[in-house]
């Protein structure tokens, strides 16, 4: 039997990434830095389709993640086709606001260690985002069985997913979080899913890559 493949990209650097801001499904521009990302991801999947060609490709409406997946489709030779359930994570009316606020102010992080379910205004709790996500995965998966899918997306989106499926659903979906333009790989074997790489940047050059933590890493690493 055939062996599913996923790939899992995230977009290229954005202001609000600088900033460290929370823009969920708003939108900010890449950065010259999130512009080196993705020419360096389109390159590198360049390269990869010659030993494992993409047979679908999924991208989130959100314009980062657009552009970025824009950028492997002229490398590629295939468009990406838009999926709703790709988009970042929602919290509503508190979207646009610094993650030193989001602490600082309306304890996020804690509210969340204490009520997965916990949503903001508007917005989306761990519990119904984590659901939306896999129930997004799932179909896509269900529509090409044994074929290699290829999406672009969000840190969130991939960092619940790869605690969901590899990391035994924990609920601390912070320590899966990508960086920017990292590529994990994940085979499906006997309905169970295994990382061949996860959350890999070896492809992008050293001045793509940025060190810098965001601010709730501190207090998820004290949880």
């Amino acid at each position: 039997m055939s062996i599913t493949h996923l790939y899992l990209v995230r977009h290229g650097e954005t202001q609000a990434n600088l900033e460290q801001r929370w823009y969920g499904a708003l939108d900010a521009p890449l950065t010259a830095r999130g512009e080196a990302q993705v020419a360096a991801t389109a390159a590198h999947f360049a390269t990869l389709v010659r030993t494992q060609p993409v047979d679908a490709f999924y991208v989130s409406p959100l314009p980062r993640a657009q552009s970025t997946a824009a950028a492997i489709a002229r490398s590629i030779g295939i468009m990406p086709v838009i999926e709703a359930g790709l988009t970042e994570f929602s919290i509503g009316d508190w979207e646009g606001r610094t993650y030193r606020d989001l602490i600082d102010t309306e304890d996020l992080w804690g509210r969340w260690d204490r009520d997965p379910h916990f949503a903001p205004p508007n917005g989306e709790s761990p519990v119904s985002f984590g659901r939306r996500i896999v129930q997004t995965f799932q179909t896509l998966v269900a529509r090409h069985p044994g074929q290699t899918i290829l999406t672009v997306s969000h840190g969130a989106v991939i960092a619940s997913l790869l605690d969901i499926w590899l990391g035994g659903a924990t609920g601390n979906w912070m320590r899966w979080d990508p960086h920017n333009c990292a590529v994990t790989l994940l085979a499906q074997h006997a309905g169970n899913w295994v990382g061949v790489h996860v959350n890999d940047i070896t492809h992008l050059p050293a001045t793509a890559v940025i060190d810098d933590v965001p601010d709730y890493y501190q207090h998820s690493n004290q949880s």
